[in-house]
Protein backbone atom coordinates (compact mmCIF):
# COMPACT_ATOMS: atom_id res chain seq x y z
CA UNK A 1 0.00 0.00 0.00
CA UNK A 2 2.88 2.35 0.83
CA UNK A 3 4.50 1.68 -2.56
CA UNK A 4 1.24 2.45 -4.36
CA UNK A 5 0.95 5.74 -2.46
CA UNK A 6 4.51 6.80 -3.45
CA UNK A 7 3.96 5.72 -7.03
CA UNK A 8 0.80 7.82 -7.24
CA UNK A 9 2.60 10.83 -5.75
CA UNK A 10 5.41 10.37 -8.28
CA UNK A 11 3.02 10.07 -11.22
CA UNK A 12 1.25 13.28 -10.22
CA UNK A 13 4.33 15.31 -9.30
CA UNK A 14 6.43 14.64 -12.43
CA UNK A 15 4.02 16.36 -14.88
CA UNK A 16 3.53 19.23 -12.45
CA UNK A 17 7.29 19.78 -12.17
CA UNK A 18 7.75 19.59 -15.95
CA UNK A 19 4.93 22.04 -16.70
CA UNK A 20 6.13 24.42 -14.01
CA UNK A 21 9.71 24.37 -15.31
CA UNK A 22 8.54 25.14 -18.87
CA UNK A 23 6.39 28.00 -17.56
CA UNK A 24 9.21 29.43 -15.44
CA UNK A 25 11.70 29.20 -18.33
CA UNK A 26 9.23 30.88 -20.68
CA UNK A 27 8.73 33.77 -18.25
CA UNK A 28 12.45 34.06 -17.52
CA UNK A 29 13.69 34.33 -21.11
CA UNK A 30 11.09 36.95 -22.07
CA UNK A 31 10.46 38.34 -25.56
CA UNK A 32 14.11 38.25 -26.68
CA UNK A 33 14.33 34.58 -25.74
CA UNK A 34 11.03 33.83 -27.44
CA UNK A 35 12.28 35.54 -30.60
CA UNK A 36 15.50 33.52 -30.49
CA UNK A 37 13.61 30.24 -29.97
CA UNK A 38 11.29 31.00 -32.90
CA UNK A 39 14.20 32.05 -35.11
CA UNK A 40 16.22 28.90 -34.39
CA UNK A 41 13.16 26.73 -35.06
CA UNK A 42 12.49 28.48 -38.41
CA UNK A 43 16.16 28.33 -39.44
CA UNK A 44 16.29 24.59 -38.75
CA UNK A 45 13.38 24.16 -41.18
CA UNK A 46 15.63 25.58 -43.95
CA UNK A 47 18.50 23.16 -43.24
CA UNK A 48 19.22 19.84 -44.97
CA UNK A 49 20.68 18.60 -41.66
CA UNK A 50 18.98 20.59 -38.87
CA UNK A 51 21.05 18.95 -36.13
CA UNK A 52 24.25 20.36 -37.67
CA UNK A 53 22.99 23.95 -37.68
CA UNK A 54 25.26 26.57 -36.14
CA UNK A 55 24.34 30.24 -35.68
CA UNK A 56 27.38 32.53 -35.73
CA UNK A 57 27.91 36.26 -35.34
CA UNK A 58 24.31 36.92 -34.37
CA UNK A 59 23.10 40.03 -32.62
CA UNK A 60 19.76 41.29 -31.39
CA UNK A 61 18.30 44.74 -31.93
CA UNK A 62 15.15 45.87 -30.21
CA UNK A 63 13.01 48.96 -30.07
CA UNK A 64 9.79 49.99 -28.38
CA UNK A 65 7.23 52.29 -29.98
CA UNK A 66 4.98 54.85 -28.25
CA UNK A 67 2.26 52.23 -27.64
CA UNK A 68 4.74 50.02 -25.77
CA UNK A 69 4.97 47.41 -28.54
CA UNK A 70 8.42 45.83 -28.73
CA UNK A 71 10.09 44.93 -32.03
CA UNK A 72 12.93 42.41 -31.79
CA UNK A 73 15.23 41.77 -34.73
CA UNK A 74 17.87 39.06 -34.83
CA UNK A 75 20.56 39.19 -37.51
CA UNK A 76 23.48 36.89 -38.12
CA UNK A 77 24.98 34.02 -40.03
CA UNK A 78 23.63 30.49 -40.05
CA UNK A 79 25.63 27.51 -41.25
CA UNK A 80 24.79 23.87 -41.71
CA UNK A 81 26.01 20.75 -43.45
CA UNK A 82 25.16 20.22 -47.10
CA UNK A 83 24.34 16.95 -48.88
CA UNK A 84 28.04 16.00 -48.89
CA UNK A 85 28.38 16.42 -45.11
CA UNK A 86 30.46 19.60 -45.22
CA UNK A 87 29.57 23.01 -43.85
CA UNK A 88 28.51 25.52 -46.50
CA UNK A 89 30.35 28.54 -45.10
CA UNK A 90 27.37 30.41 -43.73
CA UNK A 91 24.47 32.47 -44.96
CA UNK A 92 23.09 35.68 -43.51
CA UNK A 93 19.63 35.70 -41.94
CA UNK A 94 17.21 38.23 -40.47
CA UNK A 95 14.22 37.66 -38.22
CA UNK A 96 11.63 40.09 -36.90
CA UNK A 97 9.34 39.48 -33.94
CA UNK A 98 6.81 41.78 -32.30
CA UNK A 99 5.37 41.80 -28.81
CA UNK A 100 2.06 43.66 -28.80
CA UNK A 101 1.53 45.14 -25.35
CA UNK A 102 -2.13 46.03 -25.83
CA UNK A 103 -3.26 42.58 -26.96
CA UNK A 104 -0.56 40.74 -25.00
CA UNK A 105 0.56 38.76 -28.05
CA UNK A 106 3.95 37.74 -29.39
CA UNK A 107 4.53 36.82 -33.03
CA UNK A 108 7.58 36.17 -35.16
CA UNK A 109 6.66 37.94 -38.40
CA UNK A 110 9.42 36.48 -40.57
CA UNK A 111 12.75 34.68 -40.71
CA UNK A 112 14.54 35.27 -44.03
CA UNK A 113 17.75 33.71 -45.32
CA UNK A 114 19.90 35.32 -47.98
CA UNK A 115 19.82 33.79 -51.47
CA UNK A 116 23.53 33.41 -52.24
CA UNK A 117 23.00 33.19 -56.02
CA UNK A 118 21.03 36.45 -56.08
CA UNK A 119 23.69 38.14 -53.94
CA UNK A 120 26.44 36.94 -56.29
CA UNK A 121 24.56 38.35 -59.32
CA UNK A 122 24.06 41.68 -57.52
CA UNK A 123 27.77 41.87 -56.66
CA UNK A 124 28.71 41.34 -60.33
CA UNK A 125 26.42 44.24 -61.25
CA UNK A 126 27.79 46.34 -58.38
CA UNK A 127 24.31 46.59 -56.85
CA UNK A 128 22.70 45.69 -53.57
CA UNK A 129 20.86 42.40 -53.51
CA UNK A 130 17.15 42.31 -52.71
CA UNK A 131 18.03 40.74 -49.35
CA UNK A 132 20.32 43.67 -48.53
CA UNK A 133 17.75 46.30 -49.57
CA UNK A 134 14.63 44.77 -48.07
CA UNK A 135 15.89 42.95 -44.98
CA UNK A 136 19.52 43.51 -43.96
CA UNK A 137 19.76 47.29 -44.34
CA UNK A 138 16.22 47.77 -43.06
CA UNK A 139 16.38 45.63 -39.90
CA UNK A 140 20.04 44.98 -39.03
CA UNK A 141 21.65 48.42 -39.06
CA UNK A 142 22.66 50.31 -35.92
CA UNK A 143 25.72 52.23 -34.74
CA UNK A 144 27.79 49.03 -34.41
CA UNK A 145 26.54 47.42 -37.64
CA UNK A 146 26.72 49.67 -40.74
CA UNK A 147 24.53 49.12 -43.82
CA UNK A 148 25.70 46.97 -46.70
CA UNK A 149 26.78 49.06 -49.69
CA UNK A 150 27.29 48.15 -53.35
CA UNK A 151 30.84 46.97 -53.92
CA UNK A 152 32.19 49.78 -56.16
CA UNK A 153 29.73 52.65 -55.88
Amino acid sequence: MKILKWLLILLVSIPIVLITSVYVRNKAIGPAGWAEDNTVKALKAYMKDPDSMVVRSSYTLSSTNADGDMEIRICGIVDGKNSFGGYTGGTRFVSKSVRNKRFETFDTNFVKIEDSEETARALKLEMLSGFDKVYWNEYCVDSAHPPTKPSKL
